[in-house]
């Protein structure tokens, strides 16, 4: 994920951290669209579960997303 992090944070000049959260984001929506490929996605961006349940309090914005209809 780190590289997909770097990516971001060049073409876009937000700070790594931010880039990061936008990533779960990212994550959590794909999963939530397509559960069956939550495994894969975890493993192609390196996010290791995090933000895959609505209710997981690590991912606080994955929890904005769902309520913004993410």
């Amino acid at each position: 994920m780190s590289d997909l992090v770097k990516q971001i944070v060049e073409k876009t000049g937000i700070p790594a951290e931010q880039a990061q959260q936008v990533l779960g984001v990212v994550a959590g929506f794909v999963k939530q669209k397509f559960p069956q490929f939550g495994g894969q996605i975890d493993s192609l961006l390196g996010t290791s579960g995090e933000g895959s349940d609505n209710n997981s309090g690590g991912n606080i914005l994955g929890d904005l997303g769902s309520k913004l209809g993410f």
